[in-house]
Parts: C-alpha cells; structure tokens; sequence
C-alpha cells in the first residue's frame, strides 16, 4: 500500500511550476486593484489553463485580457493634455466614426483609443458605431485555430468590453442587414451615409482605406447641394454651397491609440499613412514631393541656363545693330562732309565769277571813256 501513499505520489508525481502564475497574478492584482480570486477566473473563463505556467512575457497580454473583462481602462490613460486636445481635434469634425474588426484585437491599442477618447466622446456626444457584422467576424475568430492565441482571446473577450461600451453609451451596435463581404458592405454603407453624413473609419486594412479615399473623392464631385428655405437663406447667411464639403475617411490605430490617416499620392497612385489633416484624401508622397522639387530645381536651372542665352543672343544682336547705326552714321557723315564741300566750291566759284565780272564791267567802262 505504500505506493498508493499520498506523500509517495507527489514526490513521483511533482505539480507544475505555479510559482510563476501567482507571481503573474499577483502583479496584475496589485496593479488593478482587484482580488486575485476574480483575476483568476476572468482567465480561466477564456480556456487560460493554470495547470500550464503563465510566463511573465505575456503578463501585458492578461493584464489586457482582464481589464477587457472586467471594463477597466484607467491603466490606458495618457495623462497629456497635448494627445488629448489632438484626439479632440481629429474626432470633432465626424458626424459618425465607424470601427472595424482588425482594429479591435491588434494588441491593446484599441485599449488605449477608447480609454482615452472616453472624455471626448462624452463632451462631443459622440458614439463609436460597430457593425453586427463585426461582431459576427469576432465570434468567428475567437474559434479559428489559423489565428493566433493572442488573436484568439482578443476576439474572446472584445464583444464583453463592447457589450459594456454600449451600456455606458460610447458605442452603438448597429445590424444594417449586411450580407457577403464586410468592405463590399462598408463601401456601399459610407455612399448613402457620406451623402449627409462626415464619416471616420477605423480600419488596419490598407486596401479599404484606399477604396474609402475613393469614395470621398466622387462623392465631393457628385455632392448634393443641400435646399435652404427662403427665411434660412435671409437670417443665416454663412449658408456658401460652393464650400459644402464631405469627409469619408479611413485611419489605423497604432501604438498608443494615435489614429493615422491613409492618403493616395495622385502622382504615384501609392498609399502612405500621415497624421489627420483637414484636407483631400489624395495628397502628393514625400518622394514625389523631393522628386518635383528636383525636377523644379532643374527646370529652374534650365530656365536660367536659356535666359542667359537669350540675353546674350540680345546684346550681340544690339551690338550687331549698333555696329551698323554706327556705319551708316559715318557714311551719313561722309556724305554730308562731301556735300558741303561742293557746294563750298561752286559758292566759291560763283563768286569768283561775279567779282570776274564785275571787274571786266569796270575795265570795259574804263576803256570807253
């Protein structure tokens, strides 16, 4: 019976490491605040084993997992009030800012966006929009063995952190009936609403961002102007159609919670992501930015280059034609010279000839008397 002894079958038998789950627990209790029985079954509740040992590498990763669970987001806060007026002013000009699946469970940044842009979309009275789509595309993912672990327990516990965003009135969970692909259905969603609506999307898809860019581009050329009454148009005369302007705009999360807006290069045709300015969304590269400034340069050297020569053509072509004032201002001269001195000559001859005369007339009296 010795061999069924208790002492006997853990000495063959020795428990897995958990030394290293209660320090992973520990750290997250101590820094959330909450006990460590609830940390352990928010974890469990997501199939996370403690049979297995929790590596502290991956302690952010359940740190995110049970502040999802649980809807804590105080740990994501940037206390600065430079990020915080700059989230402001990118989200106060959007009528309606829509989020997309990828952003959701890439990492913690969408942790981090919506702990932050909280106060904001409170003071705006502003809500996150999420399809039902989107939430069918987590329950799917939560499940796909292709996907990461990581990948996995996000789309797992994300609906839970969604579902509690929309009690709190930040997110609204919207069916529009879609049916087939997610973008096919996005696009076709932003044409209808991007007709009265400005619309933010966030998305960590490139090829969507760059059909969204697309998208606003023909909507400003099709645009509705839209029917002022007669009193609108007397008492509030800030109404301009010529300035009506609509925004459709595609972003990506990254580090942070900072949003990066996708711009196409109308040179290039290549996408890039830059901070979110108030303009187009077709923008020239800053390769193709360096590549006119060259061509600039060069058509400006070039520009010199023949106005130097146009200016020498010139000055030799006034040289050519002062030479030849000059030559016919001496011919002229020659000429004028020659005049005078035949007619220097004949006056002199004539008078010659009168004083000849006269002198005759006065020899022939002489002789008469």
């Amino acid at each position: 019976m010795s061999r069924f002894n208790r002492s006997n079958y853990f000495a063959r038998n020795p428990r897995r490491r958990v030394a290293q789950s209660d320090d992973v627990v520990n750290q997250i209790s101590s820094e959330l605040c909450l006990p460590e029985q609830k940390i352990t079954q928010a974890l469990r509740s997501m199939g996370i084993s403690f049979h297995d040992k929790l590596d502290m590498s991956d302690l952010a990763l359940y740190k995110e997992l049970v502040c999802c669970k649980y809807g804590i987001l105080k740990p994501y806060v940037i206390e600065d009030e430079v990020f915080k007026q700059e989230l402001d002013n990118q989200l106060k000009g959007f009528d309606e800012v829509y989020v997309d699946t990828a952003p959701l469970i890439h990492e913690d940044w969408f942790m981090s966006f919506i702990a932050n842009v909280e106060p904001v979309l409170r003071r705006r009275r502003k809500k996150l929009v999420i399809l039902e789509k989107t939430m069918e595309e987590l329950h799917g993912l939560k499940n796909n063995s292709e996907k990461d672990r990581d990948v996995r327990l996000r789309a797992q516990v994300r609906p839970i952190l969604i579902r509690a965003l929309a009690k709190k009135g930040l997110v609204k969970i919207v069916d529009t009936g879609s049916i087939g692909i997610a973008d096919d259905h996005l696009i076709s969603l932003f044409r209808k609403r991007g007709k009265q609506k400005d619309i933010l999307l966030i998305t960590q898809d490139r090829e969507l961002s760059e059909r969204v860019v697309l998208l606003q581009e023909k909507l400003n050329k099709n645009i509705e102007i839209p029917h002022y009454s007669f009193f609108d148009r007397l008492f509030k005369r800030h109404f301009i159609d010529e300035d009506i302007k609509r925004k459709v705009i595609a972003c990506k999360l990254i580090e942070g919670g900072t949003l990066l807006r996708l711009y196409v290069c109308p040179r290039c045709l290549d996408s890039y992501y830059d901070k979110l300015e108030e303009c187009e969304g077709f923008v020239i590269c800053s390769s193709c930015y360096y590549d006119l400034k060259e061509e600039e340069t060069l058509k400006k050297v070039l520009e010199d280059k023949k106005e130097k020569e146009n200016e020498v053509k010139i000055e030799k072509k006034r040289e050519e034609l002062f030479e030849i004032l000059t030559e016919k201002e001496k011919v002229k001269n020659q000429t004028s010279v020659g005049r005078r001195l035949k007619r220097r000559r004949r006056i002199i001859r004539a008078i010659i000839a009168i004083v000849l005369f006269i002198i005759l007339a006065i020899l022939y009296y002489i002789l008469l008397k």
